[in-house]
């Protein structure tokens, strides 16, 4: 399809709502594009975009448009999915009114890390494209290495020897460490 929200970050986009034909607004969008997709992700199942008429603009009275997507459901939650991904782009916007949460999942941030974020205040652009810290891998520490060669990460090793567990033990045992 070819539509991305990164694409859409820092440009000025005239952003006018998104509703089923026949049914009720459901979002925001800046393009055809954007507003098939936005129909897609709450599990509407709109038509092919590449059909002529699939995507209108229409005047919705008082002057204000609404980007009219021809979909086989006029109204949501078909599917638990859908009603989570909607719930979840409520939560911010991005600084040109679209969903944070979409650009978040694609900069593969975790819903938990968005959230928490939102919840120290962040803009919802920040804390969809800001990147996670990641925790650099020391090739000199032999049990750092082990841990890597027995499946944990290098931050999980590290929590586990923070809170007072031995190298060894930290390094080699599975989920039940703290019963060292």
């Amino acid at each position: 399809m070819g539509f991305t929200p990164k694409a859409l970050i820092g440009k000025i986009l005239l952003i006018n709502n998104v509703a089923p034909l026949g049914g009720k607004i459901i979002g925001k969008a800046a393009s055809p594009e954007a507003a098939w997709w936005l129909c897609w992700r709450y599990g509407l199942q709109p038509h092919p975009i590449k059909e002529n008429g699939v995507v209108d603009l229409l005047d919705s009275g008082g002057g204000t448009k609404c980007w009219a997507v021809q979909c086989e459901y006029t109204d949501y939650p078909y599917d638990r999915a859908a009603f989570e991904n909607r719930r979840r782009d409520s939560l911010a916007e991005l600084d040109n009114g679209l969903p944070a949460w979409p650009v978040a999942e694609e900069n593969g941030i975790a819903f938990s890390t968005f959230k928490a974020r939102l919840k120290r205040g962040w803009s919802g652009e920040r804390a969809a494209t800001e990147s996670t810290r990641d925790i650099e891998h020391d090739p000199n520490d032999e049990w750092e290495v082990e841990a890597l060669k027995n499946g944990l990460s290098v931050r999980a090793y590290r929590a586990r020897v923070r809170a007072g567990c031995p190298e060894s033990i930290a390094a080699t045992m599975g989920l039940s460490w703290r019963n060292w």
